[in-house]
Parts: structure tokens; C-alpha cells; sequence
């Protein structure tokens, strides 16, 4: 056999470890999220409208100031560096409102705060001109406000919602729930909207129950939480985590049967054929 042939076995085990073990691999280091970190509903709950914040044109507001005209409020948390389900959340969250009546800017607006003091202004701004672009609605422009502000107001904010967040330092990434909420003009919660998918019909919905100062009822507490590759929590996170656990198992046993058996009748071809020759 030639040398090219000979290496051919070793490569392909190596493609074999590889395969199997990355899977299994991923699990392994796929960490729970921090104890506190999710939503808490607390319909009803009124917002701190005279917390202080920062839009992306760098001036300064209170938060009540981003409430008039009688609009309800889509608000929801994230940060430009966010390698996990920020994007995600605010993706699902532009989608459902490109689907429904009332548009934004005209009959609704949406605030998107950044749950990290230190963000810039430029990656705040990138976050509102991404936002606006994917919505596609003209006009609509003057609907969107992403804004910055101080630990401090960021927390009552988020602890008004019910937002439970945390930073860790080794990562250097914030733990926090995926969703938004729905509020009314006068800056009471309304509604839950969680996870990353959210139905149009049931958004629009609930809009307009905001709309008129009315609330909605809890939702189920199933969620995504945007942690080192988006680990899963609420009242069924064990049970999912389990569930993972046994899928990918199953799936590296499977990976591996099959290669082994490929390996196998490839080992009786070419032992047929040397037979031949």
C-alpha cells in the first residue's frame, strides 16, 4: 500500500473523534445560568418614569419622557455585545411587529435599554440603526429609542419589570432572560412576551389592551436565557437540560455506530478486492 494509503485510517479516526466528541464536548461545557437570573411578571407594576437615561444621540432624558401621545410600549433589554440571544430577541421582537397594526412611530413605540453602563453611544446607535432597517417601515424611525444610562437606573428599571440580571466577570457577558414587555402609556406592564418567537396576532393583541390601560394575565415562564451559548432556565429548565443531555448522547452513539459500520464495510471491500488481485 502506498504511504497516502497507509495515513488514510489514522486521518479518518481522527475525523471519527472529532465528529463524536464535539457534540458531547459541547454539553460538557455548557454551563447552567446564575442563580436570579430571569423574568419575574409582575403585571400591573408601574415603571420609574423619572429614571434618568441616555438615547443614542447622546442626550439625556427620563424614561417618562419616551411615553406620550397616548402610545404603548414595547420595551425590552439587551447590549451591543451581546454574543448570544440579544440579536436573537430583538430579531423576533422586529418581526412580529413588522406583521401587525398599529406601525411604529404612528401608534406605538418601542425602547430597547442596554443593560451595560458602559455602552457607546456608536454601539448603542448600531443597535437602533439595525432595529429600524430591519423593521422597513418609512417613517418610522421616530418610534425607536435605544437608550443607556447608570446602574442605577438601569436596576430600578429592570427590577420594576421584573428583568433579574447579572453580570459575570469571567466571562465579561451579562446573564439576563430573553422576552420583552408590553406597557402601558402611562408606564404600567401590561404584558409578558417571552423567549425569542413571538406571535404577531397575540402581540397586536395585547397592544391594544396597553393601549386602552388594560393588562394581561402571566404568561407561561418557559425561558431563554442569553448566558455562554444561551442556557436554559424557568420552571422546566432541568427538565430540558436532561433532555439535551440524553439527545446528545444518543447522538454521538449514533454518529459512531454509523462510521464504525462504514469503517467496517470498507475494510471488507478492500479486503475482497486484495483477495481478487
Amino acid at each position: 500500500a502506498s504511504r497516502d494509503n497507509r495515513e488514510e485510517p489514522a486521518m479518518r479516526h481522527r475525523w471519527i473523534f472529532a465528529v463524536c466528541f464535539f457534540p458531547g464536548a459541547i454539553l460538557l461545557h455548557a454551563e447552567a445560568p446564575p442563580a436570579g437570573v430571569g423574568f419575574e411578571q409582575r403585571i400591573g407594576a408601574r415603571l420609574p418614569l423619572a429614571a434618568a437615561l441616555v438615547d443614542a444621540a447622546g442626550e439625556r432624558h427620563a424614561l417618562g419622557d419616551y411615553f406620550h401621545d397616548g402610545k404603548p410600549v414595547v420595551l425590552y433589554f439587551g447590549y451591543a455585545r451581546c454574543p448570544q440571544l440579544c440579536s436573537v430577541v430583538a430579531d423576533g421582537t422586529v418581526s412580529a411587529l413588522r406583521q401587525i397594526k398599529p406601525p411604529v412611530g404612528t401608534d406605538l413605540a418601542v425602547i430597547s435599554i442596554s443593560v451595560d453602563p458602559s455602552e457607546t453611544l456608536a454601539g448603542n446607535k448600531q443597535r437602533e440603526t439595525d432595529a429600524v432597517r430591519r423593521y422597513g417601515h418609512a417613517g418610522s424611525s421616530a418610534g425607536w429609542d435605544f437608550l443607556t444610562g447608570s446602574e442605577t437606573a438601569i436596576r430600578a428599571i429592570a427590577d420594576a419589570i421584573g428583568f433579574h440580571y447579572t453580570y459575570d466577570p469571567r466571562s465579561k457577558q451579562y446573564a439576563h432572560p430573553s422576552g420583552f414587555v408590553v406597557v402601558t402609556p402611562d408606564g404600567v406592564v401590561s404584558r409578558y412576551f417571552l423567549g425569542v418567537d413571538f406571535v404577531p396576532t397575540e402581540v397586536a393583541q395585547s397592544l391594544a389592551r396597553a393601549a386602552n390601560g388594560q393588562t394581561g394575565k402571566s404568561v407561561v415562564d418557559l425561558l431563554l436565557l442569553c448566558f455562554r451559548g444561551g442556557a436554559i432556565g424557568g420552571r422546566y429548565g432541568a427538565i430540558i437540560w436532561r433532555t439535551l443531555g440524553v439527545a446528545v448522547g444518543l447522538t454521538v452513539f449514533a454518529l459512531a455506530g454509523g462510521i464504525a459500520w462504514m469503517l467496517r464495510q470498507e475494510r471488507r471491500t478492500c479486503a475482497a478486492a486484495e483477495a481478487k488481485s
